[in-house]
């Protein structure tokens, strides 16, 4: 019987393990019945009530997906860390789901400091990220490949809103506008300039107030000298107040519409705030939603919320928010295959464009597009009754993407 060196059989396993096909490297955060996506949010602080809403929401949308087989065989998994709005803490959350619990994908977001404190992070490590109703400027323009976001709109698309009723249904020719000093306010005079410039009227006033003001009376004052038809809001909750507040001290008898953050978590708050519904008498302001909080448009949103959230009777305004972001995942994970990969993730989800029935506009990405709805809608509130007026505005029908003036 021959006997084969053992040297020759060395050899000829080496060479066999180097021609043999290696088993592909495991996808991060996907196996044969699971996505691991991780989710983050203001779940506590000043914040919550802007984030902990939007986010079980997303979360009661996946547990809905399960509970009806899953996609393509797998369950979805949510891995939930709060970051209370804080941009140190969203990176800190964002690198140990990533590093430590090896998500497939981040969904989270509610503050747009806190996605764009992210955007070296996932592009670096591309790690797709969606956000969960951040809708800030300059986390999606320009935009980049791994995150998208802009669900509640940005504000090109509140500003867009604003501008266009106060000029086509209110008839303002000269327009004054109050902001504040951050980059959603520059983002608001910029996209107010572009509109306004187009449309043939005149910014006659601008004025910047810090989010902390106490006291409004110069910018007041100095609006009401130049004797605008319409005065613009781009401002938080708190300032928003008090300039309605010192407008009717200061008898400024004009129409005032604000953006959609200018109002608190429910416009019976904001309206007691104001104190005065004489100061509220011609108030309006924008909302990306497609019908009324408890109307039947998102009722059935509503119901799937409490379903998986047993223990929120009142949820927040801004809890619908949270749906799209994790229906656009859940149709780019449908689009993408049972053969997932990051990257076919992020081209699936560049090819999402659907109705929520949530929002006013299409939740629609592409190659050159992160925010994904631009569309708003203005409502008149007197302190008791909200009215819808006609029309959608959507920002890219108004000016083009491509304009100079947003650059």
């Amino acid at each position: 019987m021959s006997k084969t060196p053992i040297r020759t059989l060395l050899f000829g396993a080496a060479l066999a393990l180097a021609v043999a096909p290696w088993p592909a490297q495991a996808e991060p955060g996907v196996t044969d019945d699971e996505i691991v996506i991780g989710m983050f949010s203001a779940l506590s602080g000043p914040l919550m009530v802007n984030g902990a809403d939007p986010l079980n929401a997303a979360r009661a949308y996946y547990e809905d997906v399960n509970a009806r087989g899953g996609i393509h065989g797998r369950k979805i998994r949510t891995v939930i860390e709060d970051d209370k709005c804080v941009p140190a803490e969203s990176n800190a959350v964002a690198r140990k789901l990533i590093a430590v619990d090896n998500v497939f994908l981040l969904n989270g977001g509610a503050c747009s400091g806190a996605v764009v404190a992210l955007q070296d992070l996932v592009n670096r490590e591309k790690v797709p990220h969606v956000f969960i109703n951040a809708s800030g400027d300059t986390a999606v323009f320009p935009p980049t490949r791994y995150q998208f976001g802009s669900i509640p709109g940005t504000q090109r698309s509140t500003m867009a809103a604003v501008v266009s009723f106060s000029t086509e249904q209110l008839k303002g020719k000269r327009l004054a506008l109050i902001g504040p000093d951050d980059d959603m306010g520059r983002a608001a005079y910029r996209f107010v300039k572009a509109v306004v410039e187009k449309g043939g009227a005149e910014l006659v006033a601008y004025e910047v107030v810090p989010n902390n003001a106490t006291d409004v009376t110069v910018p007041i004052v100095n609006v009401r000298a130049a004797k605008p038809d319409v005065l613009m809001l781009a401002t938080y909750p708190a300032p928003t107040i008090l300039v309605v507040q010192k407008a009717y001290e200061y008898g400024l008898d004009l129409p005032i519409v604000s953006a959609i953050q200018g109002v608190s978590s429910a416009p019976e708050v904001f309206a007691k705030s104001v104190g005065d519904n004489g100061a509220l008498e011609n108030f309006y302001y924008t909302v990306p939603l497609a019908g009324p909080l408890g109307g039947p448009e998102l009722k059935p949103f509503y119901d799937l919320f409490a379903k998986y959230n047993p223990d929120r009777d009142t949820p927040t305004l801004t809890m619908p928010y949270g749906f799209p972001s994790a229906m656009a995942v859940v149709k780019a994970l449908e689009l993408a295959g049972r053969d997932l990969t990051r990257e076919k993730f992020v081209d699936a989800l560049e090819q999402v464009d659907f109705d929520s029935g949530i929002m006013v506009s299409h939740i629609k990405f592409g190659p050159d597009r992160r925010d994904a709805m631009r569309g708003q809608v203005v409502l008149k509130y007197d302190g008791e009754t909200l009215t819808r007026m006609p029309d959608v505005y959507e920002w890219d029908q108004i000016v083009p993407p491509d304009s100079p003036a947003l650059n």
